[in-house]
């Protein structure tokens, strides 16, 4: 009999989450209120985390009241969980106010390009956002950068979180959006220890592979983009919202499961129905 694979490190995962000075987005969406409700579906999950990871658009405008904003909700839950936190940088972040008001870091114009190692896990956030541009992009001088960090494989591989995801658009008006440079990444991460990417930025959730490795976005926790057909524009949702746990195995493989952040009924029902209705009997 094939054992269930054993889960090593599982790393929690949001995105966008347009922290504004006033509080609000689209005149309605509390901003604080909806990131608060993701963090606090990971830690109701019960599910061990190991480390959050925030991919990018942490502020809609870079307002360095909206990353305090960010940072003191932020706190308000890793204070109790213990979590390392590793923030990505978006398109609609500004480096000085990021560095300065959310990191506690002097104010730089240049790449937030950091290395976070979590019980042999190597988490590194790679900075694609070009300021004053929405599409995202990596230079030479970054990959070189990627290329020595991974010189070295960690114990138990690499995840690589970024604001602008190297994946297929399916929302075609977000086409321009994109990850230029895609091939310079490309030639940093292969034959490397990197095991997943985890993006953001799309504001819906997808997942597909570069270079060999499975890329997984979250959705937004702001608010969501809803899927159309090809060419039928951008509808912006208030709902869909979700955090996201990428899960490694001591196998050596990965999974990635969607966490509900929005409200939502439970269904009232014993573990016994509960497994009945899977046509299962309840463990044990």
């Amino acid at each position: 009999m094939t054992r269930e694979p054993i889960a090593t490190h599982r790393v929690a995962h949001v995105s966008d989450s347009h922290f504004t000075e006033s509080g609000l987005m689209h005149g309605s969406v509390h901003v604080a209120a909806t990131y608060s409700a993701a963090l606090a579906a990971l830690e109701g999950s019960g599910i061990p985390i190991d480390a959050l990871v925030h991919t990018g658009d942490v502020a809609d405008q870079g307002a360095p009241q909206a990353y305090l904003a960010a940072s003191t909700v932020t706190r308000e839950t890793t204070q109790r969980t213990g979590w390392p936190v590793v923030w990505a940088v978006g398109n609609h972040d500004v480096r000085p106010a990021m560095a300065e008001a959310l990191l506690g870091e002097p104010a730089t114009d240049e790449p937030l390009d950091r290395v976070l190692e979590v019980r042999g896990l190597r988490i590194v956030s790679l900075d694609t956002s070009i300021p004053g541009h929405v599409e995202g992009g990596v230079d030479a001088a970054q990959a070189e950068w990627l290329r020595t960090v991974l010189a070295e494989p960690a114990e138990f591989g690499t995840v690589l979180a970024l604001h602008h995801p190297p994946v297929p658009v399916e929302v075609t008006a977000m086409a321009r959006l994109h990850l230029t440079g895609q091939d310079v990444l490309a030639a940093a991460i292969e034959g490397t220890d990197v095991r997943a990417i985890l993006g953001g930025h799309l504001h819906y959730a997808t997942s597909s592979s570069f270079a060999g490795v499975p890329v997984h976005v979250a959705p937004a926790t702001a608010y969501t983009i809803r899927l159309t057909k090809p060419g039928g524009g951008v509808i912006a949702v208030d709902g869909g919202r979700a955090a996201g746990i990428l899960s490694l195995y001591d196998d050596g493989r990965v999974g990635y499961s969607p966490l509900p952040a929005d409200p939502h009924h439970v269904l009232d029902s014993t573990p016994e129905e509960a497994f009945a209705t899977m046509g299962v009997d309840a463990p044990h």
